[in-house]
């Protein structure tokens, strides 16, 4: 009976021991873990969204910007007299139609230098009922089929507002959202209308989304959605809009801004089942990795602390055989356990009690070299466990074990490096090469901590054609390094993909300084040189124009456009 309330004793402080040593910091590590990635993503949250909020807001200071320009343009010259003029007249003299030309040019520069602008209006009170479009110049009221827009002009309140409304060039056409900048004269009556398509614009605001199923809503002071990202549908804009009004909208995130200038409220929501999804997901592995090594402690704590009494069990036999003069069990022993070690003292006690002084001190120096050795092997397990160990904890303390851009910078690295080592066809389809590409620049994004912007415009049913492999690569490179790495903020990138009779043109723009015309001319050159120039000017664009040659014809060549200043655009046209 005392045997087994010892062995429970024993047992049971060990086991608390190691229990309390490394399950309890293992619990706590694992409860901080979880905690702080939940705050991180709930930062994380409120950062991304202002993002978003920011990125529409500077959007629409665009649209207005344009609209106050082209306003600012005819009332700071003489162009209002003239348009005047021109409008009450029904002929159109020789000077004026060369200040029309002047003008026509300004208009159709502000309409083209935007993707979703769609047109630009002009009214001035005239006796003949006329208005100046940028698609048609001076027309007639009447021969339009758009011309509610006047009647908004004319009978608006404010001096600058924007509304969204339907919009047909001819009655046979279906009419189309646009979202219409109105803006009057300060000094004359009338004033401009400045269109951009709905669809353009929800399509842009898809860009500006962080998060899957993040939504952005614009309304004016009345309630009324004007503007929406494009993933958002009409009937699910108007539900989000009713619910956030209602303060019901409780399962999902929201934050607001509002545009002041022209009485416009921006909301963004984000579902939070999305945005906790990888919060969640790091939270399950970080508890299931606690509780298996809580478990597997537990498991090792109380099988150490069994094993520790029946040696111990073991050291108190001995004694009593040896207390009784009674000749000793035999023991295994071994020379890495404490407690082996234990019971080989206790027999060479026994053995010189009952042995000549010779055969004791020889079997002294047996024990100094035994102990010597087993002193040895004691220290390389626990060298490498203890190093082992570090290494793990220093990992965890990096990591924190969730998924970080230097994680994602090295898989898009590698699967860019499979990509261009990968045997077999050197033809690829599009859609293989295009999502290279966007790794590419992904990584380069990163390095550059998102100084650019990349826009891609391409016809889905062009995805599927064939094209040299790393054929796009070496372009975008082109113009992150020689082009929008130069500049300090706004840089942008636009990858155009557009099919052209029996073929396809894919073309790559950026807005970086541009080359010199002597440096452009050389390049040129090269395109058309046999031997490559192994330098670091533009080496990548000759060795493409070589690839598409040899593989297609010489009509397959590249084509390098730039102005110093403005950017820079190359092409080339491959067939289907």
């Amino acid at each position: 009976m005392k045997t087994i309330n010892v062995k429970k004793q024993f047992v049971k402080k060990n086991f608390l021991t190691f229990f309390c040593a490394f399950v309890l910091p293992t619990l706590l590590l694992g409860a901080v873990m979880v905690w702080l990635s939940w705050r991180e993503a709930s930062e994380d949250i409120g950062r991304r969204m202002e993002n978003s909020l920011n990125l529409v807001e500077d959007h629409l200071d665009g649209l207005t910007g344009e609209s106050k320009g082209v306003n600012v343009y005819i009332e700071s010259s003489s162009l209002t007299s003239g348009l005047s003029r021109m409008m009450n007249s029904r002929d159109i003299q020789y000077p004026e139609m060369i200040s029309i030309r002047h003008f026509s040019a300004f208009i159709n520069s502000v309409v083209n230098s935007d993707s979703a602008a769609d047109s630009i209006y002009i009214y001035l009170p005239n006796s003949i009922n006329r208005v100046y479009t940028s698609a048609m110049n001076f027309v007639f009221l009447d021969s339009l089929t758009d011309r509610e827009w006047v009647e908004m002009l004319v009978d608006g309140e404010k001096e600058q507002w924007i509304t969204k409304r339907n919009k047909n060039d001819y009655s046979f056409e279906k009419p189309r959202e646009v979202i219409t900048v109105f803006c009057k004269f300060h000094n004359f009556a009338g004033g401009s209308a400045v269109n951009y398509s709905a669809a353009d614009i929800s399509r842009i605001y898809d860009s500006m989304m962080f998060y899957e199923n993040q939504s952005v809503i614009i309304t004016d002071d009345s309630g009324r959605i004007l503007m929406h990202n494009a993933a958002l549908q009409e009937a699910e804009a108007a539900a989000l809009n009713d619910r956030i009004n209602a303060g019901a909208n409780s399962g999902s995130f929201i934050m607001t801004a509002d545009y002041p200038e022209y009485g416009l409220h921006i909301i963004t929501s984000v579902p939070k089942g999305t945005l906790y999804s990888i919060a969640m997901q790091n939270a399950r592995v970080t508890i299931l990795i606690t509780l298996m090594i809580a478990v597997v402690t537990i498991i090792l704590a109380y099988g150490l602390s069994l094993k520790s009494y029946r040696q111990l069990n073991q050291v108190v036999t001995l004694f009593d055989y040896a207390d009784k003069k009674q000749p000793l069990p035999q023991v295994e022993y071994n020379n890495r356990d404490m407690y082996s070690q234990i019971l080989h003292n206790i027999i060479r006690i026994f053995i010189e009690n009952n042995y000549l002084q010779v055969q004791l001190s020889e079997r002294k120096y047996r024990l100094q070299t035994a102990q010597l050795q087993a002193l040895q092997y004691q220290i390389n397990p626990h060298f490498l466990y203890n190093t082992l160990q570090t290494i793990n904890y220093e990992i965890l303390s990096l990591t924190a074990g969730r998924q970080t851009q230097a994680n994602s910078m090295v898989e898009n690295l590698s699967d860019i490096m499979r990509f261009s080592l990968e045997s077999g066809d050197s033809m690829v389809s599009l859609k293989e090469e295009i999502e290279n590409c966007r790794k590419y620049i992904r990584i380069q994004q990163a390095r550059y901590d998102n100084g650019f912007q990349v826009v891609w415009d391409v016809e889905d049913m062009l995805l599927s054609n064939m094209v040299l492999r790393l054929i796009l690569q070496p372009i975008v490179e082109n113009s992150i390094v020689h082009g929008v790495k130069s500049r300090e903020s706004g840089g942008k990138i636009k990858i155009t993909v557009r099919s052209r009779g029996s073929g396809m043109e894919i073309r790559v723009c950026d807005n970086g300084g541009g080359i010199g015309k002597e440096r452009l001319q050389r390049i040129r050159e090269n395109f058309h040189s046999q031997e490559v120039e192994y330098t670091a000017d533009h080496i990548g664009l000759q060795n493409c124009c070589h690839r598409l040659v040899l593989a297609y014809s010489e009509e397959s060549e590249l084509h390098i456009r730039s102005k110093m200043g403005m950017g820079t655009l190359v092409y080339f046209s491959i067939p289907l």
